[in-house]
């Protein structure tokens, strides 16, 4: 005679058994940079007396060890639109020193995105998505207001400063959470990422877009490296 109880426990472990076969890989890599790295050039803000406190150069391109920081690396093909989990963080983009901070950051559709201003002087916060602005508001000082703004479309996010021009700052958005930016060494590392076969791309603000495909496979990382000369021509 059948044991109803080991019948049952047989049937939740076949149950249980999809979720179980299939381990979450990764994928992880670096982005290269072969060429010569371009001479950071002064910024020009004199026309500011608080922000010509501070000299700074342009840190359009940051190059250390022949590694590029900066790039927004994201799958941007082969993946489920992911809802934005329910505990995610706000992406915060603040104002300092008249620079935006962080220059590169990502978000997720669906996602809040914070500005700030940190600096006691006028900014003028002006996003954009393709060509289409996405707000334009001014922040008088650092009293002022944050403002929140909740991600409604993938794509590249443009910050510009109508006030200061050299300033800038990038948000990546996604309508999955499989993106990371590259570090200072020029690493990423991209988490729990279901098997399968993608696309992921490579953005910087000069030197624009690669593409690779990739797999995944179960509980492994998949390695993947882009390599930028110098010679590409980007959009930022």
């Amino acid at each position: 005679m059948n044991n109803p109880k080991s019948a049952a426990i047989a049937a939740m472990c076949a149950a249980l058994l999809p979720c179980a076969a299939f381990a979450a890989g990764s994928i992880e890599g670096s982005v290269d940079f072969s060429g010569k790295p371009p001479t950071a050039a002064k910024l020009h803000r004199e026309a500011d007396p608080f922000c010509a406190k501070k000299p700074m150069t342009n840190p359009e391109v940051l190059v250390k060890n022949g590694k590029l920081e900066n790039v927004w690396v994201h799958v941007s093909k082969g993946a489920k639109d992911v809802p934005v989990a329910a505990d995610a963080k706000e992406v915060e983009m603040d104002q300092k020193d008249c620079m935006y901070e962080p220059r590169m950051a990502v978000a997720q559709v669906g996602q809040k995105i914070r500005a700030k201003n940190g600096d006691p002087v006028l900014h003028n916060v002006h996003t954009y998505l393709g060509a289409t602005t996405v707000f334009n508001k001014g922040m008088p000082n650092d009293k002022a207001s944050p403002i929140e703004y909740v991600a409604k479309e993938e794509g590249m996010m443009k910050w510009k400063c109508d006030v200061h021009p050299w300033m800038r700052g990038f948000i990546g958005i996604s309508k999955n959470p499989y993106q990371a930016v590259t570090g200072a060494d020029g690493s990423f590392k991209i988490d729990n990422v279901p098997p399968g076969k993608y696309t992921i791309e490579s953005w910087h603000e000069k030197y624009g877009t690669k593409k690779q495909d990739i797999t995944v496979e179960d509980g492994k990382p998949a390695k993947v490296d882009f390599k930028y000369d110098g010679t590409e021509k980007g959009t930022g």
